[in-house]
Formats: C-alpha cells, sequence, structure tokens
C-alpha cells in the first residue's frame, strides 16, 4: 500500500509525535516513497511484495539467509529488530514502524548533538540513519536527497503544524560538508536570521521544529 502525502502526515503526527513533520515526511519519501511494504534487501536481489503476508514471508528469508534487511515506510532495518523490540511482522505495521524510526532518528540526535548544532546536526543524524554513521551519509548522497525531499515538499503538504518551535546553538562542520539547502528552507532560515532551525534546543516561535 502506497500512502499519500496526507495519509502520511496524519501517520506521522500520530505515531512519531516526538519527530517533527517536516523532519519525518522527506525521510519517508526518500526511504520508501510512502510503500509501507517496501522491501531492501542489502546487496541483495531486489524483491516487491503484493501482500502483508508476501513481505513478512520474503523479509523473514532473506533474513534467515543473512542479508540484512530494510522493511516498511520508513525502512527500519532487520539488525534493529531485537534492539527496538520489533519482529518481522510488527515492522511493516506502519504506526510501528515509524515509532521504531522516531527512536532510531532520536538517538542519532543525541549523537550527533554531541559535535554539532544547527542544521549541521540535523544532516548528521540523518546520515547516521542511513549508514549508522554521522559522516558517511553526505559522501553516499543521502543528506542531499532528504534536503532535496524537504524542499520538494510544499508547505501545505508537510503543514505548518510546528510551532513554537525548538532551535539549537550553533553549527560546526567544515566548510563544504554540508549540502546547500533547497530554496525552500534557505528561505525560511534567512527570513529568520538564523541557521539553527529544526533542532533541539531552546522554545522560539519563529522557528520550525524538527526534533521536539
Amino acid at each position: 500500500m502506497i500512502y499519500a502525502v496526507p495519509a502520511l502526515v496524519a501517520l506521522a503526527q500520530h505515531c512519531a509525535p516526538e519527530i517533527a513533520t517536516e523532519a519525518m515526511l522527506p525521510l519517508i519519501q526518500v526511504e520508501s516513497g510512502g510503500e509501507a511494504l517496501s522491501i531492501n534487501v542489502n546487496h541483495g536481489p531486489k524483491v516487491r511484495a503484493g501482500s502483508v503476508a508476501d513481505a513478512t514471508d520474503l523479509a523473514r528469508a532473506y533474513i534467515g539467509r543473512g542479508y540484512s534487511v530494510d522493511v516498511g515506510i520508513a525502512q527500519v532495518n532487520s539488525r534493529n529488530f531485537r534492539k527496538l523490540g520489533l519482529t518481522v511482522e510488527t515492522a511493516f505495521e506502519p504506526c510501528t514502524n515509524l515509532r521504531a524510526a522516531s527512536q532510531i532518528l532520536q538517538e542519532g540526535y543525541a549523537r550527533a548533538s554531541v559535535r554539532y548544532g544547527g542544521i549541521d546536526a540535523i544532516s548528521a543524524t540523518y546520515s547516521a540513519y542511513n549508514t549508522g554513521s554521522l559522516s558517511r551519509g553526505f559522501t553516499n548522497g543521502y543528506v542531499n536527497k532528504v534536503w532535496r525531499a524537504a524542499g520538494q515538499t510544499s508547505p501545505g503538504d508537510a503543514t505548518a503544524s510546528a510551532e513554537p518551535s525548538i532551535l539549537g546553538q550553533n553549527t560546526s562542520l567544515a566548510a563544504g560538508a554540508l549540502p546547500s539547502l533547497p530554496a525552500t528552507w534557505a528561505t525560511r532560515v534567512e527570513r529568520h536570521g538564523r541557521t539553527s532551525d529544526w533542532v533541539v534546543g531552546q522554545s522560539d516561535p519563529s522557528a520550525v521544529v524538527v526534533f521536539r
């Protein structure tokens, strides 16, 4: 089942309220395009499921063969199932999958915010979600894909419910390491005179919440 943007917004707000819609929505678009039965067999064949039963059977079969498998609407990796309290079946439930993604993002942000602030910390968090590393998601293009998806999502699609907002402190990635912000978000940053929108920190009614 492929969820349209309004349904994704509702799911994200209900199932992963700790992560603002503006952060979760582009990640979902990059990971699965909203396909709840999406399966990615890392370093394996491309597979497609026509039903929940097919999806669980395929995922279980490839996991049993030793593959790392990304499943569901936010493509949670099978090697995280035990830690997140998931089974193959529950990992395909959209709400459960998004709750797991929220936990991964929060843990990634806790790591990233030790070293970075502002947009840099958010970008490093996306990198960690994709690779487990705060930096490899830059070099493989993943972080840029998520920001591009964010720029292509209209404010109406992602809803503007993220106010009052929460801000970070400062930025510190080396020059050139951070992908260019899409025009949509660059405009917001310019308007508020900040480069630290979308991160945990102090409440401010003029910015955009990402990680609550």
